[in-house]
């Protein structure tokens, strides 16, 4: 993230982009009847910055940071963004916005309390505010029926759903969980009626935090789903790792009442959700 970040990757000067190809990128133009070489100038650059944008946020989840791109959200990922992360990740730009600012939050929290200057107050009103977004987010989806069944409308909610328990497990930790039984309840339906197997693959990081405040009986359905195909992918060795690591949560979230989530992350930070 460091390289991406020295390379300018948004700073499109240092590019050696045509300069129709500049213009589009700079006006945020959608790619029409340009000619060949300005589309897929200008379809790479978006590819690359969302993808870029789509792996650090997801680093952050385990990391415990802020976001090194945050100064970028707000542009990179508005609704009328060019840039459309659904096309790269499966899921839509404003539930990843949201992803991020709650990665933001749990990165100052913990600085906040290090330093000895936690705002409750503010910290609170910031929750409120992303479980608003996550909602409205989440009945503009249910509303809208337009490619049914596609694999960003099946993927996005399970993105927000694990948005909204991840944004418990940073203001509660492990504890009242009960508060989130219908996110949960709500979650398990998707995953074992209506998402195909084939889609789980995009789902590694919301099968992690979900699967790590499951429920007893749903326990098994994650163990299934993380010791085989099409998640054990021999591309992507990391994901053998989190198993073992989700049975190594729900071990101690129920042998020791202090465990937080600051803890597992202890267990999971140099895995990419992916």
């Amino acid at each position: 993230m460091n390289m991406y970040q020295r390379s300018g990757v948004f700073d499109r000067a240092s590019l050696d982009l045509t300069s129709r190809s500049g213009a589009v990128l700079n006006e945020d133009l959608p790619l029409l009847e340009y000619e060949a070489l300005v589309s897929n100038e200008t379809a790479h650059f978006r590819f690359i910055s969302g993808a870029l944008i789509w792996l650090d946020i997801v680093s952050c989840i385990t990391a415990a940071t802020t976001p090194h791109l945050l100064l970028c959200h707000s542009t990179v990922m508005a609704p009328d963004s060019q840039i459309r992360l659904e096309d790269i990740m499966g899921c839509k730009n404003w539930v990843m916005r949201q992803i991020g600012r709650i990665a933001e939050l749990h990165a100052d929290k913990l600085q906040a309390l290090r330093q000895g200057h936690f705002n409750c107050q503010e910290f609170k009103r910031t929750i409120i505010d992303i479980d608003i977004e996550i909602q409205r987010g989440l009945d503009a989806s249910e509303s809208d029926s337009a490619a049914f069944c596609s694999p960003p409308t099946l993927i996005t909610p399970v993105f927000a759903n694990m948005a909204s328990v991840y944004l418990h497990l940073i203001t509660h930790g492990f504890q009242q969980l009960g508060a989130l039984d219908a996110v949960i309840s709500r979650t398990m339906i998707m995953l074992q009626t209506e998402v195909p197997t084939h889609v789980l693959p995009a789902l590694v990081a919301p099968l992690y935090v979900i699967g790590s405040v499951a429920r007893e009986g749903d326990e098994q359905f994650f163990r299934d789903a993380f010791s085989s195909p099409p998640l054990l992918d021999p591309s992507l060795k990391q994901r053998t790792r989190i198993l073992p690591i989700l049975e190594e949560v729900w071990n101690k979230r129920k042998a020791e009442p202090a465990f937080l989530w600051e803890d597992s992350l202890e267990l999971i930070h140099d895995v990419l959700l992916i």
